[in-house]
C-alpha cells in the first residue's frame, strides 16, 4: 500500500466530516482523488476537496516586502514547501458493511489511495448494472444497477454541449445490450431534435430500434372522447358537453370517422345552439389543421413498448409546439394507463428538452406538463419511469425534478440553474454544486438514490454510429455559397 500522506491535527479536525494530511513530498495528488485510512471503526473512505500548498516563509507578507532581492537566495524556502490536503468523510468500511462515520481519524494515521475493493463496496457498484463509465481518478469501472438508476426516475442535465445526449445514448446502448438474464425493460425518446435517430441506422441495433417519424404519426380521433377536455381547454362545460355527444353518436356507428366528420354532424345538428356551433367549429377547424388526427392510432400504443425495443419518436421535423404537445401528451398518458393495467411491460421513457413538455411556468396549451407530473409522482410504483433530459434545469418543473431521485448532472454553469437544482434535489451541498461549475466535457456527477455518495465519472465512449446532424458554420457557408453558385451558373448557362 502507498503511503500520501498523514493525517494532521489543523482547524478543529479531524472530525466525523473532514480531516487534513500533510502530503508525502514524493506523491502525486489529485482533486477527487478517494483516500482511506484506518480508524477504530473500520476503513475510512473519504475523498480529496481540496488541495492547499503552502511555506512557512512566505506567511508574512510585510517580512517578504522588505527584501529587495528574492529570498529564495538567503533562505532554503524549497525544503520548508508542503501540501496539504482537505478530505470529505463519506463512510466506513466494517465488515463488509457501509456505516456512516461516528468517530474521526487519529492525527499520525497514515493515508492511501482508496483500493478498488473498497470503492466497489462504498458505491455498491453491480457487475451485471448498467455501464456508464469510469471513476474520475481511478481505474475502476462505474457500474450502476438498473433498479437503482431508473426505478424512482432519473435527470439528466447540463448546458448544452456539455454532453447529456452522449451520456444518453450511453445509457441506451447499456439497455439495447442486456439480455433477459439482466432483465430487459422497453423505452422510448421523445427526440425533438432527431438527435437519437443514428441507433437506427446502425447495424448493430436497428433490429432493436422502433423508429417513428413525426410525419407518420397519427392519433385516432375517436379518442378525442377522453382528450376534449385536455386538447380543447377553451370549451365551456356546455360545449364540452355538446361535442361529446356528437362523438358518442359517431362512435355507435361502429365505424371510423374523422374531425371534419364531427364538424359535419354539428353543423346538422339542431339541438346545438348556433353560438356554441360557432365556437366548436373553430376549434376544431384548428384541431383539424394540425394533420395529427386519423382513423386509427399509428403507431398503437402498444406497439411502442417491449421487452429490450427502444422506440424513438423523432419529432424533429415538427414546428408547430401545440402538435408536438399533443404527441407527447397522447402517447405518454397512454403508455401510463396501459402500464397501470399491467398490459405493456415495464418502460423508461426519455425525454429530451424536457424544460419544453413540462415547464415550471405554463399555460393552458402544455398539454404534455400533468401527464408528466402524474408518471413523476405515481409511474415508479407501476414501473413506468422517466428519464428528464434538459440543459435548462430553471425552466422545468419543480415537481417533476424532485421526484427524480437520482440526478446526473454534467457540466452547468447558470447560476439559476445551480440555485434551482440546489432547491430540488436533498442533499446538494455548495461545494457539490461548485464542483458541478467545474467539470469538463464528458465528465458527470451522479448523486441521489443510485449513488450512495457523490459520485464522479468520466462517461464511456459510446458505439454507435454518429449521423451528420448539424455542420460547423464554416462548412454551412460553404455548402451553401456552392449551391448558389452554382444555381446562377445554371440560370446563366440557360439565357445564352
Amino acid at each position: 500500500m502507498d503511503i500520501l500522506g498523514t493525517v494532521i491535527s489543523i482547524s478543529d479536525t479531524p472530525n466525523t466530516q473532514n480531516y487534513y494530511f500533510v502530503v508525502n513530498k514524493e506523491s502525486k495528488i489529485t482533486k477527487g482523488l478517494f483516500v482511506e485510512t484506518e480508524t477504530r471503526e473500520g476503513i475510512l473512505i473519504g475523498r480529496v476537496e481540496e488541495i492547499i500548498k503552502t511555506n512557512r516563509y512566505f506567511t508574512q507578507p510585510e517580512t517578504i516586502s522588505n527584501y529587495e532581492i528574492s529570498i529564495d537566495t538567503i533562505f532554503p524556502t524549497d525544503k520548508w514547501e508542503y501540501i496539504i490536503c482537505k478530505v470529505k468523510c463519506l463512510g466506513t468500511i466494517s465488515n463488509s458493511s457501509i456505516k456512516k462515520v461516528n468517530y474521526p481519524v487519529s492525527p499520525g494515521q497514515a493515508i492511501a489511495i482508496a483500493t478498488n475493493e473498497n470503492l466497489n463496496k462504498l458505491f455498491k457498484f453491480d457487475e451485471n448494472g448498467i455501464y456508464i463509465g469510469n471513476l474520475l481518478n481511478h481505474s475502476i469501472d462505474v457500474k450502476i444497477s438498473m433498479n437503482r438508476l431508473f426505478q424512482k426516475h432519473l435527470a439528466i442535465l447540463a448546458l448544452s454541449g456539455a454532453g447529456k445526449s452522449y451520456a444518453t445514448c450511453v445509457l441506451l446502448e447499456e439497455i439495447l445490450n442486456r439480455n433477459e438474464e439482466q432483465g430487459k425493460v422497453g423505452g422510448i425518446i421523445i427526440d425533438p431534435h432527431g438527435e437519437y435517430t443514428s441507433f437506427a441506422y446502425d447495424d448493430r441495433f436497428s433490429s432493436k430500434i422502433n423508429l417513428i417519424k413525426g410525419k407518420d404519426i397519427r392519433i385516432n380521433t375517436s379518442k378525442l372522447s377522453y382528450y376534449a377536455k385536455e386538447f380543447l381547454p377553451n370549451l365551456s362545460f356546455a360545449q364540452e358537453r355538446d361535442l361529446l355527444k356528437i362523438i358518442k353518436q359517431l362512435k355507435g356507428n361502429d365505424d371510423v370517422f374523422s374531425i371534419k366528420e364531427i364538424m359535419t354532424e354539428i353543423e346538422k345538428s339542431e339541438e346545438i345552439k348556433q353560438a356554441t356551433k360557432e365556437v366548436l367549429l373553430a376549434n376544431l377547424n384548428l384541431l383539424n389543421s394540425l394533420r395529427i388526427f386519423g382513423y386509427y392510432d399509428s403507431p398503437s400504443p402498444e406497439s411502442l413498448i417491449s421487452p429490450g425495443i427502444i422506440s424513438i419518436l423523432d419529432i424533429s421535423e415538427i414546428t408547430n409546439n401545440k402538435k408536438k404537445q399533443i404527441i407527447v401528451s397522447y402517447f405518454l398518458r397512454e403508455l401510463f394507463n396501459k402500464r397501470v393495467h399491467r398490459r405493456i411491460p415495464p418502460f423508461v421513457a426519455f425525454i429530451e428538452e424536457a424544460h419544453n413538455f413540462a415547464p415550471e411556468k405554463s399555460n393552458k396549451e402544455i398539454f404534455s406538463k400533468p401527464v408528466i407530473e402524474k408518471i413523476a409522482r405515481e409511474g415508479r410504483k407501476f414501473n413506468a419511469l422517466l428519464c428528464l433530459i434538459s440543459q435548462r434545469p430553471v425552466h422545468l418543473s419543480t415537481t417533476s425534478l424532485s421526484q427524480c431521485n437520482t440526478h446526473m448532472y454534467l457540466r452547468i454553469t447558470n447560476p439559476y440553474d445551480l440555485d434551482h437544482i440546489g432547491r430540488s434535489c436533498e442533499g446538494l451541498t455548495r461545494d457539490l454544486l461548485n464542483s458541478i461549475n467545474s467539470l469538463e466535457v464528458g465528465e458527470a456527477v451522479i448523486v441521489g438514490e443510485a449513488a450512495s455518495y457523490p459520485l464522479f465519472i468520466k462517461i464511456r465512449e459510446k458505439t454507435v454510429c454518429d449521423i451528420e446532424t448539424n455542420k460547423s458554420l464554416e462548412d454551412e457557408a460553404k455548402e451553401f455559397s456552392e449551391i448558389d453558385n452554382n444555381k446562377k451558373r445554371d440560370i446563366n448557362e440557360l439565357m445564352k
